[in-house]
């Protein structure tokens, strides 16, 4: 019984660590693009250069998440009360990344392309983290079914 355990966790470790990996990749992507967009908007000052588009990178257990939310500025410059409130932009139901053209229309001519290669980038990330929990969860599954078989013996 010990054997069958052992090698189904050493499996789950080694897809854990691959995991883990993607997510040290996208939060570097992720980085990259903000690191960008504080250059970008530290040359032109002004609200309406502000970026209007955020993204995240966060991970718990074994999931990823790597989404955008648009910004919409809200207050009075002038009395300098203005603040940023965020919008959720959704992804198509089931795939990997956003619709390009749908973040490209909210982002500012200045990151529009910066975006595209961004999202380009965290869609592969997120495609494969998809596979990766799917083969985490079917080896839990045939693990479960192995100490089954051994107990049956």
């Amino acid at each position: 019984m010990g054997n069958a355990v052992t090698e189904h966790d050493e499996a789950i470790e080694i897809l854990e660590r691959r995991i883990d990996s993607l997510h040290d990749r996208a939060y570097r992507i992720v980085e990259w693009h903000w690191n960008y967009v504080r250059d970008m908007e530290g040359r032109l000052p002004g609200w309406e250069n502000k970026s209007s588009l955020q993204v995240r990178c966060t991970k718990e257990g074994n999931s990823i998440r790597l989404d955008w939310c648009g910004i919409k500025w809200y207050g009075s410059k002038a009395k300098g009360n203005r603040k940023p409130v965020r919008t959720h932009i959704s992804k198509p139901k089931g795939a990997y990344g956003y619709t390009l053209s749908k973040l490209k229309a909210l982002a500012r001519d200045w990151e529009a392309d910066k975006v595209e290669e961004t999202e380009t980038s965290l869609s592969e990330i997120r495609r494969e983290a998809s596979h990766l929990v799917k083969a985490i969860i079917s080896i839990r599954n045939a693990r479960t079914g192995a100490v089954g078989q051994e107990r049956d013996k």
